[in-house]
């Protein structure tokens, strides 16, 4: 099977996955309901929702900096922003493609490797991840309604993960500060591969592990603690802001919020263009479910909050992409040299 049909078939997958998603979420929905919660909505405070959203990825962007730091200094705070958003751009169309896009969009733009930029991606997504399971901590603290009942299989997927992401994290670890021990694991494939092939792989690995450098500059680690807890704190006002919109708050507050929050990153992490239908259902599930919001009212929530994100961040995401002459074709193609 070609490179194509295997990237084919992952798209036909997630375009499925999402059709599933959207029929869960919308199969008993009264549309003139579901129309009618939307075009109620207050929409100065999505307004504000989308603006938050903006603020939450430049502090990303400037998060992103101190993680490149020991592999370029003082990058330019706009590229940044504009390798997040060309990246959220491309997820919103091609799942997960986006962690490509992101590394080639700011090696385009800095002249940094690739690899090392990847490297730097997948420590955002450790981070995320430990953010959510913090979240999930939290919820029992905030919230002490019938959580264990509807979703009975969130604690263990939280005991899991935190399994796989410790070992995972471990290994990387140790491979990035021990690399004499790494040399000898890639020279276990030196008679296997072909030379070019080894030496192209040596080099891409080590330059992946760069980007953990930053676990040697401790002088950064509060500054990146902060600008992750600004992340999340401006989603969980984002998630409130939008309860507003619909007149919810008086009914949920910001313990609700949180709780939200964790329920739809779930969605969020789902493998469908755009986080589209995952998002819905567990954004609808967590209010009708958890908090008793009328069905077409928690669904016109998570249709206008998932529609605020997608088309604001694709127009943003659109205009960098075409300021900064990107190409899809050079960041999801086969060249995966280590240098852009």
């Amino acid at each position: 099977m070609t490179a194509r049909s295997k990237s084919l078939l992952k798209y036909l997958f997630s375009l499925a996955l999402m059709l599933f998603f959207l029929y869960l979420a919308f199969r008993e929905t009264d549309t003139e309901r579901l129309y009618a919660s939307i075009r109620s909505a207050k929409y100065s405070w999505l307004i504000l929702m989308f603006l938050m959203l903006m603020a939450s990825h430049i502090l990303r962007s400037w998060r992103w900096r101190y993680l490149l730091e020991p592999i370029k200094a003082r990058i330019s705070l706009r590229n940044l922003f504009s390798g997040v958003m060309v990246g959220y751009l491309v997820n919103n169309i091609l799942p997960r493609a986006g962690e490509l896009v992101r590394p080639y969009a700011i090696g385009k733009l800095e002249s940094i490797s690739k690899s090392a930029a990847l490297g730097t991606i997948i420590v955002e997504r450790i981070m995320d991840v430990g953010s959510f399971l913090i979240l999930l901590v939290i919820i029992p603290l905030v919230y002490d309604g019938p959580l264990r009942q509807v979703y009975p299989w969130l604690e263990e997927s939280g005991i899991v993960l935190s399994i796989i992401m410790g070992i995972f994290t471990l290994v990387v670890l140790v491979l990035m500060l021990r690399r004499d021990w790494t040399t000898r694991v890639i020279g276990l494939l030196q008679n296997i591969l072909p030379e070019k092939a080894f030496r192209r792989l040596n080099t891409i690995i080590h330059s992946f592990l760069d980007g953990f450098l930053f676990i040697k500059h401790p002088k950064n680690f509060l500054v990146i603690l902060i600008l992750s807890v600004g992340v999340w704190t401006l989603y969980i006002g984002m998630m409130y802001v939008a309860f507003c919109a619909f007149d919810l708050q008086h009914q949920l507050g910001w313990r609700a919020a949180v709780v939200v929050l964790a329920i739809s990153s779930i969605g969020i992490a789902m493998p469908t263009p755009g986080s589209t239908g995952s998002y819905h259902m567990f954004t609808s599930g967590s209010l009708s479910r958890l908090f008793l919001v009328p069905e077409e009212v928690a669904l016109g929530y998570a249709t206008m909050t998932h529609a605020v994100a997608f088309i604001g961040v694709s127009l943003v995401g659109l205009f960098f992409f075409f300021r900064d002459h990107m190409k899809i074709s050079e960041a999801v193609g086969k060249n995966e040299d280590a240098k852009p």
